[in-house]
């Protein structure tokens, strides 16, 4: 159990730092002025979209399709907590998103598949699976469709 919480709070590590580097490597510099404090540059970051593209798309809905899986009556502590790490994969290799509902309805998916991660025999997952279903969807995350224009 413990390495478990120890595999967990690494890849939350993980994900944290990779969401930081980045945004950090989405800086694009300005022209150099040199500062008060004598720094060569300065620096403007970019503006993270607020939902993914379509392969990160894909990745969130085999995130979610995996939480499924895991979730359903009859499994294995075994099965629940190898389905969320595959989840868990999936999800910390998208890109930063910008907050919004999109971002919202994946921090709720991580939980839960952190959650399943740590499943042991006997574990009751009624609650969870009621929990899910008033969760944000991650429709939310859907690619835009594309607006088609009648020509005139």
């Amino acid at each position: 159990m413990h390495k478990r919480t120890l595999t967990a709070t690494a890849i939350a590590a993980v994900v944290m730092c990779g969401s930081a580097t980045a945004a950090e490597s989405r800086v694009s510099p300005l022209p150099h002025t040199v500062g008060a404090h004598g720094s060569g540059a300065s620096a403007v970051s970019a503006t993270r979209p607020s939902r993914p593209d379509r392969a990160d798309w894909e990745k969130i809905k085999t995130a979610a399709r995996l939480r499924g899986m895991a979730l359903a009556p009859h499994r294995t502590a075994h099965f629940r907590a190898f389905a969320a790490y595959l989840g868990l994969s999936e999800l910390v290799s998208i890109h930063p998103l910008a907050p919004g509902r999109c971002a919202t309805a994946l921090i709720y998916l991580y939980n839960n598949l952190l959650d399943l991660e740590n499943a042991y025999p006997g574990e009751n997952w009624t609650p969870l699976r009621r929990a899910v279903a008033r969760e944000p969807s991650i429709q939310a995350c859907a690619p835009a469709k594309p607006v088609r224009r009648v020509p005139s």
